[in-house]
């Protein structure tokens, strides 16, 4: 009894010899090998089982040696990790051993890896994990988790605002259903109603404000009063007034646009323009400026520091990628007030993973303002605010290199440079 098992256990050992040896083509720890070595001198020991179950050996009543041959005709009942069936064996006409799927995956460990089976892959996954290579292992029978990363800022921001409730605004226009653009400048009258506001009108007749307002030589929302009668063009762009020394070649540079477009936009006969004469140009917008006065936005600074990151392109401190910063970062002492830069109403505040403590206010006229980074929040959601009235204190929470203040303001949804709205 003792002698057969004894051979079976040789016989064993003789057949995955060359299990040991794909082994070493995978893995050169000294460690990792003695420990294949130990799973081959105990094969009937479920490896990967908590229960650590053992199976007891086939026996048959012939005390003959088993041959490979027998023990490929053998299949326990429940077969233990490397078991014949498991393992094909291939034999010459001489009936001698010519090749096995191990030794193919010796010559070339990486080739037909997806082809052996599961229970061989999950045994070679714990064999590199003890010796370090389970990263490598893991890649091949299991699917990694991927990689947590913060989101950038612009991303950051986009999901602040889209949680915001809109502005009150027309139902958008189907544009498929809307008249190709006209090359050729038309005026309607439209007489202001109880109600209108300079955005409802553009947005009726599908034009910019800035488009309204040069057309009609407006210079303050003061103006946009019931019964006043507005001339609203045909198509977006705004009026100049050719002044000394301008011609029809230099206009055109000076805008952007093509002169052919304004001379088809003026109906003009040719390329002749006089002093005082005002002449439409298609697509061109205000200045900001212009629009500042007359909306009369005046912002203030929420804090007074050292602008230590710009609004534009910059080198991400934390990805160290190139990404364009859509904010301006003002460089404080933690616990500095920090004021609200125009009167609104707080939108939204809470804590962001990337911009820590933060604050949203809304104001008039399609404005937005984001204070982040807080050390403490002291404005509540849904009260209003004054211009200049304290609404936290700046601080180093969320993805932050130092103390200071994230401080952003939006148009309509649009991020814009604060330096050009505050004084």
């Amino acid at each position: 009894m003792h002698s057969s098992f004894r051979q079976l256990k040789l016989n064993y050992r003789l057949k995955y010899a060359d299990t040991k040896e794909a082994m070493k083509s995978v893995d050169h720890s000294e460690n990792s090998i003695l420990e294949a070595d130990e799973i081959l001198n105990k094969p009937l020991v479920s490896v990967l089982s908590g229960e650590n179950f053992i199976q007891k050996p086939p026996l048959k009543k012939s005390k003959k040696a088993h041959s490979i041959p027998s023990m490929q005709k053998q299949r326990p009942s429940s077969e233990p990790l490397f078991s014949p069936s498991t393992v094909k064996w291939n034999y010459n006409s001489s009936g001698e051993k010519a090749s096995n799927d191990l030794q193919q995956f010796h010559r070339n460990p990486f080739k037909n890896l997806i082809k052996l089976p599961p229970r061989i892959l999950l045994l070679i996954a714990v064999l590199l994990t003890t010796s370090g290579a389970g990263v490598l292992a893991a890649s091949f029978i299991s699917h990694s988790h991927p990689s947590i990363s913060l989101p950038d800022e612009n991303s950051a921001q986009e999901a602040l605002m889209a949680m915001l409730e809109p502005e009150p605004s027309s139902p958008p226009t189907d544009e498929s259903a809307l008249p190709p653009i006209p090359s050729l400048l038309a005026e309607k009258t439209y007489t202001i109603r109880r109600g209108d506001t300079l955005q409802t009108i553009a947005s009726r007749f599908g034009v910019r404000e800035d488009t309204i307002i040069s057309a009609n030589n407006l210079s303050s929302k003061s103006q946009i009063q019931v019964g006043k009668t507005l001339k609203i063009p045909n198509m977006n762009g705004i009026y100049h007034t050719v002044k000394k020394n301008e011609s029809l070649s230099s206009i055109s540079r000076t805008y952007g646009v093509d002169m052919t477009r304004i001379a088809d936009a003026n109906n003009m006969s040719s390329a002749t323009i006089r002093i005082g004469e005002r002449i439409f140009i298609p697509n061109a917008k205000l200045n900001a400026s212009v629009l500042r006065n007359f909306y009369g936005e005046t912002f203030i600074w929420p804090v007074r520091g050292q602008i230590s990151s710009p609004f534009g392109y910059r080198t991400n401190p934390f990805s160290g990628q190139r990404t364009f910063h859509a904010a301006i970062d003002i460089v404080v002492n933690r616990g500095t007030v920090v004021k609200a830069t125009r009167e609104g109403k707080v939108a939204d505040t809470g804590y962001n993973a990337v911009f820590g403590n933060y604050v949203i206010i809304r104001h008039a006229d399609g404005y937005q303002s984001l204070y982040a980074h807080l050390d403490s929040i002291l404005a509540k959601k849904g009260t209003s605010v004054n211009q200049g009235e304290t609404i936290g204190r700046s601080g180093n929470t969320g993805q932050s290199t130092g103390p200071h203040l994230h401080f952003a303001i939006f148009r309509n949804g649009q991020a814009v440079d604060p330096r050009q709205y505050v004084k």
